[in-house]
């Protein structure tokens, strides 16, 4: 899109920054809830769960179990929608971090601790910063050499293949490392 028409590819930006912004509202507030609520359960309780979660997350990873929705905004919306409400549309799905296919836990980890071992306003801070890292990203990909970066991918399945299933190994031992660091802290 920026290729073809600089101004719809500003729009989609502009849209896509718009729904970052909402996604990340909906993903901060019930989070934060949940995090007041449990700054009065004791630190131990709190502790426990969080390894038995980092333990399952984990697990989860290792044996390709990532959680993960399995669903699609309609390919529909390419051609229906203007730039801006496509990028708003795109970037609302995305920005609520839990509803699009992924490849590892980390997202499902990093949420789970910020909630269990944090305060409200450092969820809201590290909702705000996932959400404008983010963005950040896309646009400064979508921009540079005009969307180059975004372009049609060519890459070797197997090869694309190894990566997710070292990357996913990896998060699945870390995750589970995080849990044992975890109990030890407890005791």
């Amino acid at each position: 899109m920026m290729r073809e028409d600089r101004t719809a590819g500003r729009r989609f930006l502009g849209g896509f920054g718009a729904g970052l912004a909402v996604a990340a509202a909906v993903v901060a507030l019930p989070l934060m809830l949940v995090a007041a609520v449990l700054l009065h359960v004791p630190a131990t309780v709190r502790g426990v769960v969080l390894a038995v979660l980092l333990v399952g997350f984990g697990l989860a990873d290792l044996l390709d179990r990532t959680p993960h929705i399995w669903r699609q905004v309609p390919q529909r919306f390419l051609r229906e929608l203007g730039p801006g409400q496509l990028g708003f549309v795109w970037a609302a799905d995305l920005g609520l971090l839990v509803t699009t296919q992924k490849t590892t836990s980390l997202i499902w980890i990093g949420l789970a601790g910020l909630v269990l071992s944090t305060t409200p306003m450092t969820v809201l801070a590290g909702v705000i910063t996932i959400s404008v890292g983010f963005g950040l990203l896309v646009a400064v990909a979508t921009v540079a050499s005009y969307g180059t970066l975004l372009g049609e991918a060519k890459y070797n399945r197997r090869v694309t293949f190894e990566w997710t299933a070292l990357i996913r190994c990896a998060s699945g031992v870390a995750a589970v490392g995080l849990a044992v660091l975890e109990v030890v802290t407890l005791v």
